[in-house]
């Protein structure tokens, strides 16, 4: 048995404070979507996709990182490897945010090529009003090329401002 309420205002009043703070929330979410590939031989951090500033509500907020894309490792001495990470700002002069030690795709077999779908995510805080992000990535020392597919599988990076 359901029983209805009945709720009456005499009379509202607008908010004229800085409104209503609940953290955790999505405050606003943009999408950066490119087709290109990228190829290195280096076993250092290269750089691929990164996205446009993106201006935070307020720079005490944080942002969540997904990015997804294709990467291909390509094989070498029976090893097939490909690295990867989100970093802040450029791969040369950012921050790496997510990676840990050794953030890869491995195979030790005698394999010639592997392709993978990947995506990271971190909770970041830029402790900045705007931002950028990219996605670096290098193959391993006993692998051969690392290569990112933009044009087979669109790489996607999807920030999201979180309120705190």
């Amino acid at each position: 048995d359901r029983t209805m309420s009945t709720l009456y205002v005499d009379n509202l009043e607008p908010n004229l404070g800085s409104g209503v703070h609940i953290p955790g929330h999505v405050i606003q979410t943009v999408q950066y979507t490119e087709d290109t590939d990228y190829s290195s031989s280096s076993t250092s951090p290269a750089q691929a996709a990164q996205t446009g500033t993106f201006t935070l509500n307020s720079s005490s907020n944080k942002v969540l990182v997904t990015a997804n894309f294709l990467v291909r490792g390509q094989g070498s001495s029976g090893k097939t490897a490909a690295r990867s990470a989100i970093y802040r700002g450029t791969v040369a002069s950012g921050t790496k945010i997510r990676g840990g030690s050794e953030p890869q795709m491995y195979t030790q077999d005698g394999g010639t090529e592997q392709y993978a779908i990947t995506c990271l995510q971190f909770l970041d805080t830029p402790a900045s009003a705007s931002t950028t992000y990219s996605i670096g990535f290098w193959r391993h020392s006993g692998a051969g090329n690392a290569h990112i597919y933009g044009s087979f599988f669109n790489t996607t990076i999807v920030m999201q401002e979180i309120a705190q």
